[in-house]
């Protein structure tokens, strides 16, 4: 197990961090004018990942808002691979946020105050927006660091995407970042684990066991094949079909909530 975790840390070169700042209120970046490039650009990082650290809302407020959408980077990104999925599980009723993140020190340094921001915005909101927060790769690991400390009634649906937990056992706990994961999870919390094939994964592959496998009481796993409709699963991939799952999802709730009017 520890030689896992050392092989994970020195994979990803980092243990995890989130230093933040002020809650930006004015959009610097629009999710909806984000684009994908022509070709890969090794040194040109997408706007999204040119954001100082901390919670960015990347989007005008929304006029009536059901549901708060916060999205995690994984570690070593350019950031592209957001574009799709932040477009297709926005809507007029969603108001979306983006976390930059450092993934060079712990998370724990500081994520009491982002709890302390999304809480604050939260009580801005109608008493029952949702709240989706999506964690990808690394930003998962972070998520889970989120989760192991919310305190508040608030319910959460927590998704994490190709994630190496395992990496955190042993490691972190031996460490400074002191322990990661919650040893249970709140009963606001749905927490969602998206698994990938490591062989879809050119740093999981290498490992002689899966980083994303760590039992998590009260987690959900779903475990995603390696091809679907001939496309490989890869993590970018499966950023995009978890998206279009919770997009869908959510829709189908929002239906079932409405009134329906009765005949007389």
């Amino acid at each position: 197990m520890k030689n896992i975790s050392l092989r994970v840390k020195a994979l990803f070169a980092s243990t995890l961090i989130f230093s933040t700042s002020l809650l930006q209120s004015d959009t610097i970046v629009n999710l909806h004018d984000l684009v994908l490039p022509a070709e890969n650009l090794e040194d040109s990082p997408s706007e999204l990942m040119q954001l100082p650290l901390g919670l960015h809302r990347i989007e005008p407020p929304s006029q009536s808002v059901n549901r708060i959408l916060i999205a995690i980077h994984d570690g070593n990104t350019l950031g592209f691979e957001w574009t799709l999925p932040l477009q297709s599980l926005d809507d007029e009723s969603t108001d979306t946020f983006f976390i930059r993140w450092d993934p060079n020190e712990c998370p724990n340094t500081s994520d009491e105050e982002m709890r302390k921001e999304i809480s604050s915005l939260l009580k801005t909101t109608e008493s029952d927006t949702r709240l989706t927060i999506v964690g990808h790769g690394l930003g998962g690991v972070y998520l889970s660091q989120f989760a192991r400390n919310w305190k508040s009634m608030v319910r959460i649906d927590a998704h994490i995407i190709a994630a190496p937990l395992r990496g955190t056992v042993g490691v972190f706990s031996e460490k400074e970042c002191g322990d990661i994961l919650p040893e249970r999870l709140p009963p606001t919390i749905r927490f969602f684990q998206w698994r990938i094939a490591p062989s879809q994964h050119s740093m999981f592959k290498e490992l002689s066991e899966d980083p994303q496998e760590v039992a998590l009481d009260g987690s959900l796993v779903i475990s995603l094949p390696e091809v679907i409709n001939d496309n490989a699963v890869d993590s970018a991939r499966a950023l995009e079909i978890v998206a279009s799952r919770i997009q869908a999802e959510y829709l189908e709730a929002i239906e079932h909530s409405e009134p329906v009017e009765t005949q007389r």
